[in-house]
């Protein structure tokens, strides 16, 4: 795969390394119709130019059509989970699995907002969550409590799925409860009794 990948960014390269000469040539006017139509009359006479650029033409566009496959099966890959199962092929959406671990953090009363993020690599099925806590929140009991809560669900969700889950939680906010603040500026404001 990499000499593919190799012969795709060569050609590349020497297209637009091409476009771009070209662009500059006609951007300092130093073409004209002479030239161009000396170019052609060139690669028309010679029989083995004519043949090597026609093959490149046939090379380039199939380059091109089977990496635009590739990057599109690639792109759909990253959005599923799929396994098989007796009756046929089960493809699950990423982005279920998200919504389902943001309804768990609603059992979790430290959790303010959790929001994840799933993605399908190699090590096997990583889950991001970023998540904004209360202030009275122990730090560390909530973070473990909250890596066991969703790799033990995922996996009761996912379980005919063997790849290991990998739960990582960043905690982007602390915030204060806004029920304390409330009764401060009720208190101060004595006619919304």
């Amino acid at each position: 795969m990499r000499i593919f990948n190799k012969i795709v960014v060569f050609f590349y390269t020497l297209i637009f390394l091409l476009i771009g000469v070209c662009l500059i040539f006609i951007a300092l006017h130093r073409t004209g119709y002479y030239d161009l139509s000396f170019i052609l009359d060139t690669v028309l006479t010679l029989p083995h130019l004519n043949l090597i650029i026609g093959s490149s033409g046939v090379l380039l566009i199939l380059v091109s059509l089977s990496l635009a496959n590739i990057s599109f099966k690639k792109f759909q890959a990253e959005k599923t989970i799929g396994y098989s199962a007796n009756g046929g092929q089960i493809i699950i959406s990423l982005s279920a699995i998200e919504d389902f671990i943001r309804r768990l953090s609603q059992h979790l009363p430290e959790v303010k907002e959790l929001r994840p993020e799933v993605f399908v690599t190699r090590r096997g099925i990583e889950i991001e969550s970023r998540v904004v806590l209360w202030a009275t929140s122990n730090i560390p009991d909530i973070t473990e409590k909250i890596q066991s809560n969703i790799k033990d669900q995922v996996q009761d969700l996912l379980a005919g799925i063997e790849k290991p889950i990998i739960v990582d939680v960043h905690i982007v906010k602390i915030m204060q409860r806004d029920n304390e603040k409330d009764k401060k500026s009720k208190q101060e404001i004595p006619f919304l009794r």
